[in-house]
């Protein structure tokens, strides 16, 4: 899947991002690893067979797919449905060929999350769950997301985590999630922006040009919204990209430079090592998400 999905977005916590996460007490029982969200993912398929080390949400909105625990009898997932594949336990799952699913998925642990999983069984709900539709649950899950790839800080995570659990117990039936819409500013176009020309070596001046700012006020701006410069945050973008693109098709790593703006290889592997906390060949091998 060389081009992945058109409006693909996904975020996987660095390693030293997630082991601060792992003993820091207000995000240690239960935090995000990987998160992401796949419209209309057509060919979009997974299979571990010693399973993950977390707990795996797909959440289902439109389209249909399947999963499969173990060797038991695939299930279908349908539009508003979700389902938890457990820990350390061997699944395959992906979307239909002929109606393929826009999935919201997100992988999370903690000391709490196999409590939390027995819990939501506890429900008597029968897996695939089905539940209605709510804007309140998507506000909620980018909430999560733009804590997470916004401010990707321990701060970040921490915020992120206080809204997971409330998140993830919105997916019961009597589930009534509250939250408040998020606004849209020039900052959130420009790293929509961003994001729409990743292929591409932006400057300082192209990106404040972009947003209708000076370069002086859009850098300040910037770096007050998400505590870095537009150049990095734009760079942690790109490799936010490579992470995808590494664990989606076997491009070689030069070549995904490439196509991502990088002339040097060298240095884009020295980025991706310094903000991921492992080399790109290193995150491939872990088999991360996605």
């Amino acid at each position: 899947m060389k081009e992945g999905f058109q409006g693909q977005r996904a975020y996987s916590l660095p390693v030293p991002l997630l082991d601060e996460a792992a003993s820091h007490p207000l995000c240690q029982n239960l935090y995000v690893t990987d998160i992401g969200f796949y419209p209309v993912a057509r060919a979009h398929k997974r299979s571990r067979r010693l399973g993950s080390a977390q707990y795996i949400l797909l959440y289902c909105v439109q389209g249909t797919g399947w999963y499969q625990l173990r060797q038991e009898t695939k299930q279908p997932l349908r539009a508003n449905q979700w389902i938890i594949l457990p820990a350390q336990v061997p699944h395959k799952y992906g979307a239909d060929e002929a109606t393929p699913w826009t999935i919201y998925w997100l992988h999370f642990t903690g000391a709490h999350a196999g409590v939390l999983h027995a819990h939501l069984q506890e429900q008597e709900l029968q897996p695939p769950v089905t539940i209605v539709p709510s804007e309140e649950r998507i506000e909620l899950f980018e909430a999560i997301f733009g804590y997470l790839t916004l401010v990707p800080s321990l701060a970040g995570i921490v915020q992120a985590s206080a809204r997971l659990l409330h998140f993830l117990l919105t997916l019961l039936p009597a589930g009534n999630p509250l939250v408040s819409p998020l606004t849209t500013d020039s900052i959130g176009q420009s790293i929509h922006f961003m994001r729409e020309h990743l292929g591409q070596s932006l400057t300082v001046q192209e990106l404040a040009t972009q947003a209708g700012l000076s370069i002086s006020h859009y850098s300040a701006l910037f770096r007050k919204h998400t505590g870095r410069s537009p150049i990095l945050f734009f760079n942690f973008l790109k490799v936010q990209e490579a992470c995808q693109r590494l664990t989606q098709n076997h491009l070689r790593v030069n070549e995904i430079a490439r196509e991502l703006g990088f002339e040097d290889v060298y240095y884009f592997s020295r980025l991706f090592t310094k903000l991921m906390g492992v080399s790109p060949r290193k995150f491939r091998q872990a088999d991360r998400a996605y």
